[in-house]
């Protein structure tokens, strides 16, 4: 996964160390502004460093990461139309800007703007298939929404690639309060269910279409002999991929726990790009 902010990871965040400025585009009082909205990043008080990062962001608009790190820090508190607005302009003067397209779906599916939101994955689909960004062109996911729950949240994810062996579409990581993680809900679609697919729905098949599953995964398991393994669950079947708002409502029912698994198998090896 690529940088996924400081409430999922600090240091891939523009505010993280490896994502500040260069020391000769700041000045002193600049640069200490900076530093100070990352200290408050770093002590989870995201809504002190929004504060200094709209300062900063004011004083140098032009710059890349400081609008990044503005950008990123308002998503994570809430402020989603300031948001969306630096996001909208940057990514319109850098159409190239990976990043700020990524963060520009999620403000959009954060703020409950669906139709912007599709548009935007779309567009970061497109820029994955040309874009000369080779750690971006590696890449095969991003985080598109973080979604409160009773008790943690669920990081939907949508694959730039469908990945793994179970051919991924998109991830829902369960996690606790403190961002342990619990399980993980998976649109999958596994060549091994296309052809009983294909006899079933000839039709559906020969326009492309595939046999879709929602299936759980435990939180990996080290056993004795070293292997991590994977408890997988099957939730159901779904012909034909669903839109993101009905995965999406599908997703948050098993991990509400009001869809439980059909089935169940333990033990499985857990893939290398999960």
């Amino acid at each position: 996964m690529r940088r996924l902010g400081f409430v999922l990871l600090l240091i891939g965040s523009s505010l993280g160390v490896a994502q500040q400025p260069a020391a000769s585009t700041l000045t002193a009082e600049q640069q200490a502004l900076f530093d100070a909205a990352r200290n408050d990043f770093s002590e989870h008080h995201p809504e002190l460093a929004l504060e200094k990062m709209k300062r900063l962001h004011a004083m140098i608009p032009e710059n890349p990461t400081i609008t990044h790190g503005a950008a990123e820090t308002a998503v994570v508190v809430g402020d989603r139309d300031y948001a969306i607005s630096l996001l909208k302009e940057r990514t319109t003067s850098d159409p190239d800007d990976t990043f700020a397209l990524e963060w520009l779906a999620r403000a959009y599916a954060e703020s409950g703007n669906g139709a912007e939101r599709d548009k935007t994955i779309a567009a970061v689909l497109k820029l994955h298939e040309t874009s000369s960004d080779e750690q971006f062109r590696r890449a095969d996911r991003f985080l598109v929404e973080r979604v409160k729950l009773a008790n943690g949240y669920l990081d939907i994810y949508y694959a730039l690639v469908p990945f793994s062996p179970y051919h991924v579409y998109m991830l829902g990581r369960q996690v606790d309060a403190g961002n342990a993680l619990l399980q993980q809900i998976t649109l999958e679609s596994n060549d091994g269910d296309q052809p009983g697919f294909a006899k079933q729905h000839p039709d559906m098949a020969a326009k492309g279409m595939r046999r879709f599953s929602m299936d759980t995964y435990s939180a990996d398991r080290t056993n004795p002999d070293g292997t991590i393994t994977q408890t997988q669950g099957l939730v159901g079947f779904i012909d034909g991929q669903p839109s993101y708002d009905d995965t999406k409502a599908r997703m948050l029912k098993v991990a509400n726990g009001a869809t439980p698994p059909l089935a169940s198998r333990s033990g499985l090896p857990v893939p290398k790009s999960n």
